[in-house]
């Protein structure tokens, strides 16, 4: 019997697209420092050593984050720019929020658990009104720890007495669920809103 449902955020809760940063930063390269946009996106985004992982861990802030590009891109971007085109990458995802508040309607707790950093997620309160539903954020720059790493699954338990056994944690990376799996958690891998439907009434009972 599941008791509390966990859910990730992007592409989960919310559909994003990181390349579109990567493409408009480079059209304010200026100067001699012309990159590609694949070279843009490694460098911030690759999964092992990009620059993003310390800003999402909450090494540094948000205009030392913005800084640091600026320098090593010479980009032509105040920071207010830089944070329109760093943030404007989510879309709603009607189908998972009819999920969310269809738990929450049958009385069951819904936390949130991302990989994510100050600039997304004060854009994302603001604009999507989801999030606001849900009993607890589990935020990897507010942690200090990125899945799969064991220290930001340990939070859950901080904010609930539920039993690791009956945990239900959905997320479309499969090594983050089975991160999860590891701690005792049940987990599911999100492909699309439509895998989330048998759940609902398969244990909302």
């Amino acid at each position: 019997m599941i008791e509390l449902f966990v859910f990730d955020l992007g592409n989960v809760i919310l559909p994003f697209d990181h390349r579109q940063i990567a493409r408009q930063l480079c059209a304010h390269i200026k100067g001699n420092g012309a990159r590609s946009p694949e070279e843009v996106f490694g460098y911030i985004f690759d999964l092992q050593e990009g620059f993003i992982n310390p800003f999402e861990e909450g090494a540094f802030s948000s205009f030392e984050f913005y800084l640091r590009l600026r320098d090593r891109y010479h980009l032509d971007l105040d920071f207010e720019a830089f944070k329109e085109i760093w943030n404007n990458i989510f879309w709603d995802n009607p189908e998972v929020n009819e999920v969310i508040i269809r738990l929450k309607d049958m009385g069951y707790p819904v936390f949130l658990l991302s990989n994510t950093n100050e600039l997304h997620f004060s854009y994302i309160l603001e604009r999507f009104p989801i999030i606001h539903v849900l009993d607890e954020w589990i935020l990897s720059f507010e942690v200090g720890a990125k899945k799969p790493k064991q220290r930001i699954y340990e939070a859950i338990f901080e904010k609930t007495d539920v039993p690791a056994g009956r945990i239900l944690y959905i997320d479309d990376v499969p090594s983050y669920v089975e991160a999860a799996e590891r701690m005792g958690m049940k987990g599911m891998i999100f492909k699309e809103p439509a895998d989330l439907w048998p759940m609902v009434p398969k244990v909302c009972r």
